[in-house]
């Protein structure tokens, strides 16, 4: 019999008092927040954790959680225009991160464990009726996130997954798209190959990607599986963002890398479903 469970517990690490659920599927297991709805571990095996958090995350006066995969929505990084008519000052990656969420179903079977977690936001400013969000998190031999907002609304969305490294210098994303975005350097670039390594800070778009990416870790292979997405954002801020990031220590660049699956379309209003699946494949 394999152990399954789902609990809540108080606390995951040094945020010693944030609501958290824990799933365990065989020797798997995950832990999800309350606050934001962000998956913050998710371990294959015990001990083994894919995903980084930051040990300077806070989460007390609204401060989002640095690290494990934050939910951004219902924009990403700076509002658009288009979605701030009022041009308010408004948060970087939308609303939902710093808002407590509702355990909305749980489910044991002998494939998985889930749960879903809702939120129903009263008003967008640009959008005056409520809309309810739901993420939905299924443990098995893999861990799958899935944002689900069945409103047709203009809404942009990323699971803005932080992945642990072994070697930041051995740490490869393939295959991705040869055109990107870069947005450190504000131009659109052409790379001869299809794959980002990390040797300074990246900070790209890359449209169109496949549906599923290889990351090598430096010492682990992963799979990710992503649907629902028309772009993939990769992210190392490198030494002088890492040193000047409060919630960062001045060496966390070498510890983790971002690879974010993200729909930043605008040009029609949509339902949403944002799934990005984690594997490790050894």
């Amino acid at each position: 019999m394999l152990n399954t469970a789902i609990n809540l517990q108080t606390g995951f690490g040094h945020l010693t008092d944030l609501p958290c659920i824990t799933l365990q599927f065989g020797e798997a297991s995950a832990v999800v927040s309350l606050y934001g709805a962000q998956v913050l571990s998710y371990q294959p095996a015990p001990g083994d954790d894919i995903l980084w958090l930051s040990p300077l995350a806070q989460w007390h006066n609204q401060t989002p959680i640095r690290g494990g995969v934050p939910v951004c929505w219902p924009w990403f990084g700076p509002v658009d225009a288009r979605l701030n008519p009022k041009q308010q000052s408004l948060p970087n990656h939308g609303v939902v991160r710093t808002r407590l969420w509702q355990l909305a179903e749980q489910h044991i079977t002998a494939d998985s464990v889930s749960v879903t977690l809702a939120i129903t936001v009263p008003a967008l400013p640009y959008h005056p009726d409520e809309t309810t969000l739901q993420l939905q998190l299924t443990l098995s031999d893999s861990l799958t996130i899935s944002l689900v907002c069945n409103s047709v609304i203009a809404q942009q969305a990323a699971l803005h997954s932080y992945f642990s490294v072994a070697n930041i210098d051995n740490t490869r994303v393939q295959p991705l798209p040869l055109q990107y975005q870069d947005k450190v350097s504000g131009s659109d670039q052409h790379s001869s190959k299809p794959v980002a390594t990390f040797k300074a800070e990246v900070d790209r778009i890359y449209a169109k990607p496949a549906a599923k990416l290889q990351l090598d870790t430096g010492a682990q292979q992963l799979e990710l599986g992503q649907s629902g997405q028309d772009a993939t954002i990769v992210w190392n801020p490198w030494q002088d963002k890492s040193r000047n990031t409060k919630d960062l220590a001045d060496d966390s660049y070498l510890e983790f890398i971002c690879v974010e699956t993200a729909r930043l379309q605008l040009q029609e209003a949509a339902p949403l479903q944002l799934t990005q699946q984690i594997k490790l494949t050894q």
